[in-house]
């Protein structure tokens, strides 16, 4: 398997660049209103990134996951908010024409991890039962997966209810109730092309998020001096160092292996398994190695890692949690014949 980026996900990745740095983040910001970055989503409106994943005949670039992981990594590594996962989701399954529009991809449901069996039903158009996490609701148009397909509803929409629920980061996560509601289209009778391209984009914005806070730690412990020397030259904190290497190393691999397979049509659910335990089990841990190694700064709520650490435990609460992330990945594994 080749990890060099193809000249599309390149180009990708050089215009999230430019625009993240651009942005002048407020590390402080608890995201109250919508519950997320407005300038910075603006920005990646106006850069035509959202319009990646859409049609050539929609006036997008037709895109696909591949290609648009470097764009959702980047804004993990600096923490960004916004509804880009939602909307570039939402692209990818079809169920976006508008580059413009703000989209909420509504798949996790109470009690269960992402990956697992829906319980929210459409029949006949209608949809009937409750989603969980879902970021940046308010406002958005919903792309809903369901037993029964791939809906699209707009959060204001008759028998829909949205409620905002409390995230450890503050941003914008939402209880959605579908009361027997009707929706506007439906776009695949099939809802696991939204449920992989979903977990795949977390898991791309999870891998940048991980990616960007060893960044920030090895900056400080290179310049912080102890007894006269930087303390990432004692051996405890090396090693400390290393195990959080290993984490991020294995969670950039799944995330490749994942968005190239689903790129390729190929069966990506062990690769998306494991990626969603590792979320759930293995970035909130590190993260709270990376806050001990900053000392008394790291739990400071106007530093950097301290939205680093909030969104990660988000996160993994989102995929729903250690134990049932690690029952869907068991579920995964295949035992070979004995011969």
């Amino acid at each position: 398997m080749d990890f060099t980026l193809d000249p599309a996900a390149a180009a990708v990745a050089d215009v999230a660049d430019d625009v993240v740095k651009r942005l002048q983040p407020d590390w402080e910001t608890k995201f109250v209103g919508d519950g997320f970055d407005a300038a910075a989503w603006q920005s990646f409106v106006d850069a035509g990134v959202t319009a990646m994943p859409l049609t050539e005949e929609d006036g997008g670039d037709d895109l696909d996951i591949d290609a648009l992981r470097p764009l959702v990594r980047r804004a993990g590594r600096d923490a960004v908010v916004t509804p880009l996962i939602g909307s570039l989701a939402a692209g990818l399954v079809g169920a976006s024409t508008d580059a413009a529009g703000r989209f909420a991809a509504a798949v996790g449901e109470p009690g269960r991890a992402l990956g697992e069996p829906l319980d929210v039903t459409l029949v006949d158009g209608v949809l009937t039962g409750v989603k969980t996490g879902v970021l940046h609701a308010d406002g958005a148009t919903l792309v809903v997966a369901a037993d029964g397909g791939i809906a699209v509803i707009g959060s204001d929409a008759d028998g829909v209810s949205v409620l905002r629920t409390t995230a450890s980061s503050g941003w914008g996560e939402y209880t959605v109730r579908f009361d027997a509601a009707r929706a506007d289209s439906v776009v695949a009778d099939d809802p696991q092309p939204l449920v992989d391209a979903y977990r795949a984009l977390l898991t791309a914005y999870a891998d940048g998020l991980l990616a960007g806070a060893i960044a920030r730690t090895a900056e400080h412990v290179s310049t912080r001096h102890q007894f006269g020397k930087p303390i990432a030259t004692f051996q405890a904190v090396g090693q400390q160092l290393a195990d959080v290497y290993v984490i991020s190393a294995t969670l950039e691999l799944v995330s490749t292996a994942a968005a190239w397979e689903l790129a390729q049509g190929r069966d990506a659910q062990a690769d998306l398994a494991t990626a969603m335990f590792h979320i759930a089990s293995e970035i909130p841990a590190t993260m709270r190695t990376m806050t001990h190694l900053h000392g008394g700064i790291g739990v400071d709520v106007t530093y950097p890692l301290h939205r680093y650490f909030s969104i990660a435990k988000d996160l993994g609460r989102l995929v729903g949690g250690a134990d049932r992330t690690l029952a869907v990945l068991a579920d995964q594994t295949v035992e070979a014949p004995c011969s």
